[in-house]
């Protein structure tokens, strides 16, 4: 091999390693950029969850202190044996039970034996049950807020349990217990599009987004916890199975994983792991952060800056070569001087000729260079429009989680003024406000609507509220695919409040689309119908109707015929009293043709002036 091989063997490998090196370290680059970026909003989405659980937790944690100091429980525990404050209490943990929204309120007696129950008259009721090897029973008889998660050991229903000392005469004569269900949370954690749990401080998950992954366990329980757990009766040991995630840590917060938190995909994808501590519940809080996505634009930035090397190594070739011809040129213009010496005349012709070259060689050179400026500048366009979508990627997840929040909070607070909470509903109203001003930029739609509706009743132009109400409801209507026959007229003005009539007509159809949501084309009809002083707004489904033993119930407050977790049933409740305070009603029944009719007699507002008069 000549040395001339040699030097353009070496080259070519040299060429190769660059080539190759570059792109491995733009991949590397990209995907620790990308990690990055999802661990950062990863963790701004973990502290969300984290508030929210420590939100719901919150509307609980008061209730037993409060009861305890109720007369009648001190006077219970006082005189355990007489039956008839027994029934009284019965029946007053019964009503506080369902105006909280608890799963049970019990009181137990200073041997834990349970002397009175919310679900006092139920098959599975706690009467007589003895409770005393519960850890929150044992904290509330020192004197302390009680505190336990664990599996009801009548009900079989997972639930947290507050538990708070009832003093008498200066002594601690027992306990009151009120347990707090799950499903309303974890139906909140499914909404993710990874997967968020919560591991108690044995690593069992007690509450879980995906169904199956709940008391699962991290890792193996150790005897000590084993034994614990046994006693304390807090799970069944057998179901206590190691959880369906490989790679993940207990105490780990920042790790890839192996998971498939959703069973309709088909296999296992990446995930990373994100975990933040609830240091009063003892909990930590985890979420598994989608990756999909970060390996392909790894790859295609790895390929972007090979390509990139590939045309900078072309062009250095190309100039190469055409330095070579250019040496040539002048060796050959040189042996021509030497001979053009004897020949006056075909030295001039030959160096007119070598000038004429030359000038073709800067002119071509001048025009590479201008190619070259061309292909950089389109290089950085294509940086500009990668690094928008990225921003864009960012901005839509930024925007999601919080609307998730604001409908949590807004339903809550809807909930807790029908019931006359003020403090509960300020407390969330409040954290309504805080994340509507970081969208405020995004969104001055959802701003108004989240924002607490006046008592005022006013003169509304109907068809702004239609408009308005079809606007939010815009995303729902396109998904389910349902045709809105709009045929109310554009110039009505009825009496009520912009936002509380637009909380009507977007719960109304709402329902609809719900009710229609396995008709092959949902269809929703609104259309006015005037008497007098009065306008009926009627809205209308192609839907199965509501059956005559649900018609009676259907606006009466926690009444819903929608599966658990799917609602509160305070929609209808709610909407009926705003109708009537409007001095109005809402009336529901079924169309000849199928499908549910739903009536909002409202009064015009020329008429409401008149009356006011």
């Amino acid at each position: 091999m000549t040395g001339k091989q040699r030097n353009i063997w070496s080259a070519g490998l040299l060429a190769c390693a660059l080539l190759i090196g570059t792109a491995l370290w733009a991949y590397d680059y990209t995907r620790r950029d990308l990690m990055a970026e999802r661990r950062v909003a990863g963790q701004a989405q973990l502290a969300l969850y984290g508030e929210l659980l420590r939100g719901w937790l919150g509307k609980y944690r008061a209730l037993p202190s409060i009861y305890a100091h109720e007369p009648d429980v001190v006077a219970l525990l006082d005189a355990p044996e007489d039956s008839r404050r027994v029934e009284a209490v019965n029946a007053r943990l019964e009503r506080w039970n369902a105006t909280s929204g608890a799963s049970d309120t019990y009181i137990l007696d200073a041997q834990g034996k349970a002397i009175a129950a919310s679900n006092w008259n139920s098959g599975a009721s706690f009467l007589g049950k003895s409770y005393a090897f519960r850890p929150y029973f044992r904290q509330a008889m020192q004197g302390r807020l009680g505190r336990t998660f664990a599996l009801g050991t009548v009900s079989g229903l997972r639930g947290y349990y507050f538990a708070y000392p009832v003093q008498s005469d200066g002594r601690i004569r027992g306990a009151v217990v009120v347990k707090v269900g799950v499903g309303e949370i974890e139906q909140e954690l499914r909404l993710d599009m990874g997967a968020v749990f919560v591991s108690d401080r044995d690593g069992v998950v007690v509450l879980a987004g995906p169904p199956h992954w709940r008391m699962k366990t991290l890792q193996p329980l150790s005897e000590d916890a084993r034994r614990r757990v046994e006693r304390e009766r807090l799970f069944p040991i057998e179901v206590l199975r190691p959880l369906p995630v490989q790679g993940i840590e207990r105490d780990s917060g920042n790790s890839v994983v192996s998971a498939q938190p959703d069973r309709s995909e088909q296999r296992e994808a990446d995930f990373l792991h994100l975990s933040a501590p609830m240091k009063t519940e003892d909990w930590r809080v985890h979420l598994l952060v989608e990756t999909r996505g970060v390996a392909k634009r790894s790859l295609m930035a790895a390929l972007l800056a090979s390509l990139v090397i590939l045309t900078l190594l072309l062009l250095g070739l190309l100039l190469w070569q055409r330095r070579r011809r250019m040496i040539g040129r002048l060796t050959a213009q040189e042996e021509n001087r030497r001979e053009l010496e004897r020949l006056v005349t075909e030295r001039t012709a030959n160096l007119r000729e070598a000038n004429e070259n030359l000038e073709q060689e800067v002119r071509e050179r001048s025009q590479a260079e201008v190619d070259l400026r061309r292909t950089q500048s389109e290089l950085i366009q294509a940086g500009k429009l990668a690094a928008l979508g990225q921003m864009s990627a960012a901005l839509s997840h930024e925007f999601n989680q919080p609307l998730a929040a604001i409908r949590t909070y807004s339903d809550n607070a809807t909930a807790f003024l029908d019931r006359g909470r003020g403090a509960e509903a300020t407390e969330n109203l409040a954290r309504i406000s805080r994340l509507t001003e970081r969208m405020a930029r995004l969104s001055k739609h959802l701003t108004s609507f989240a924002r607490k509706p006046g008592d005022t009743v006013e003169p509304v132009p109907l068809d702004a509220v239609i408009a308005e109400t079809l606007a939010l409801l815009n995303a729902r209507i396109e998904g389910a695919g349902a045709y809105i026959d709009n045929r109310l007229p554009s110039d009505i003005i009825v009496m009520g409040g912009q936002t509380r009539l637009q909380h009507v007509f977007m719960n109304l159809i709402g329902n609809a689309l719900d009710a229609t949501a396995q008709e092959a084309q949902p269809v929703i009809i609104l259309r006015a119908d005037s008497d007098g002083p009065a306008l009926s707004v009627i809205v209308e489904d192609n839907g199965p109707g509501v059956p005559p033993e649900v018609q009676a119930n259907i606006f009466d407050p926690f009444f819903s015929t929608k599966e658990p977790g799917k609602g509160l049933g305070l929609g209808l409740s709610i909407s009926f009293n705003i109708v009537r305070d409007f001095d109005g009603h809402l009336q529901v029944e079924n169309r000849q043709e199928g499908g549910a009719r739903f009536i909002v007699t409202l009064i015009l507002a020329d008429a409401g002036r008149e009356a006011a008069e």
